[in-house]
């Protein structure tokens, strides 16, 4: 997401904490705002934010990570987890429900490692003029310990990628997602995957140019 967005010259990103104010201050005011948080953010202060968002008409993209966890502390259970700090069944809470309860009218939900589907969501909520809209990017943080309820909604298949080195014309598209499994030869000019390190997500296959990486196993 942070890739197609800081080509924009006229939107600043805000996503870390205690950041999320400073849009309101020159001279990032001038510019359009696009605020990232998690969904236990969004839970614990996010909500009051928004609400002010809805209530003004602000000009503004709210990213909510619905990730299931509580990313930045520690991941501790919260509202979007369905079990409460003992680890005991707890009500569910919709993060997009909330948010049009709050009078957000564009809202959409899309799966964060579909790339293209992702970058139409973007180039949607850019496009909006004078109002605000929200983006709920829904998957699993990959760190944490996926519940019976994330395995029944996601397919979580962690197989990991591969590079074909003879397809592979050492570009670096693959490194420019930061994944820390993929590495490269610079006396080679090949890309690789560490097999330990990759989850399977797929980000990498998508954004080579040639094909060159797949799951493993796959022809």
């Amino acid at each position: 997401m942070e890739e197609q967005i800081r080509h924009r010259k006229d939107t600043v990103m805000i996503g870390d904490i205690g950041c999320y104010a400073l849009g309101g201050a020159a001279p990032l005011n001038a510019k359009d705002l696009a605020v990232c948080m998690g969904d236990s953010t969004f839970f614990h202060t996010g909500i009051n934010s928004l609400t002010d968002v809805a209530y003004n008409g602000s000009n503004a993209i709210c990213v909510i990570l619905d990730n299931r966890i509580t990313g930045m502390t520690g991941h501790q259970d919260n509202p979007r987890t369905g079990y409460n700090i003992k680890g005991e069944p707890a009500t569910l809470i919709d993060v997009e429900t909330v948010v049009n309860v709050l009078g957000i009218k564009h809202v959409r939900t899309v799966n964060p490692l579909d790339l293209k589907a992702m970058k139409e969501t973007l180039d949607w909520a850019f496009a909006m003029e004078d109002e605000p809209s929200v983006i709920i990017t829904k998957w699993p943080c990959i760190l944490k310990k996926y519940s019976k309820e994330d395995k029944a909604q996601f397919n979580l298949d962690k197989t990991p990628c591969v590079v074909d080195a003879d397809k592979c014309i050492g570009c670096k598209k693959c490194l420019s997602t930061g994944c820390p499994a993929l590495r490269y030869d610079s006396e080679t000019k090949k890309s690789s995957i560490a097999q330990a390190d990759c989850v399977g997500c797929t980000v990498c296959m998508q954004v080579c140019p040639v094909q060159a990486i797949s799951r493993k196993g796959d022809k």
